[in-house]
């Protein structure tokens, strides 16, 4: 058991990164494309033909990867305030409903997202060539990744290798 254990931890640490360096990534993608279209629209007086379409897909991929990496994080809405009143039974409990609730929301996000993906299948965005399956496909990843979180925070809390309050927001503690 505890080489799966170590297992999860090694994946874990390597999913954080990943996820770390695409939010950061998407984030600044999007920065420079708006500044850009801003700059060529009133400077060079010249739009740019993806000025809208572009930033917009790409501001709703961030969203779903971003969902994924702020559960990862901890730092995603909760209430936190009262788990901490809590008895330790009661914050195992309510802990435990959480990440079978938010488990459950990241699985028909997964589900549902993929088959909005796949009916973009072959469509690309009007004014760039780009695949809107690329976009499209971020609501399942974010999805299935908030699901694999879930789970494993679950099973953690059950065996008892996860204490409730090792889940608080980091900035909290």
């Amino acid at each position: 058991m505890d080489r799966l254990a170590h297992l999860i931890d090694i994946l874990d640490r390597w999913t954080t990164a990943v996820l770390d360096a695409l939010v950061i990534a998407m984030a600044g993608l999007l920065l420079i494309l708006l500044n850009w279209a801003v700059f060529a629209r009133f400077v060079l007086n010249d739009s740019v033909s993806w000025g809208e379409e572009l930033p917009a897909h790409i501001l709703a991929a961030l969203t779903f990867i971003g969902a994924a990496y702020l559960t990862r994080t901890n730092e995603h809405l909760g209430f936190d305030a009262v788990l901490r009143v809590m008895s330790p039974l009661l914050k195992r409990v309510v802990t435990g409903i959480n990440l079978i609730l938010m488990g459950g929301f990241g699985g028909l996000m997964a589900w549902y997202g993929g088959i909005a993906a796949l009916s973009f299948a072959g469509r690309t965005l009007i004014s760039v060539d780009l695949s809107m399956m690329l976009f499209r496909g971020t609501m399942a990843v974010g999805g299935l990744l908030i699901t694999i979180f879930c789970a494993v925070r679950l099973v953690g809390i059950a065996t008892g290798r996860i204490a409730p309050d090792d889940l608080l927001p980091e900035s909290d503690a």
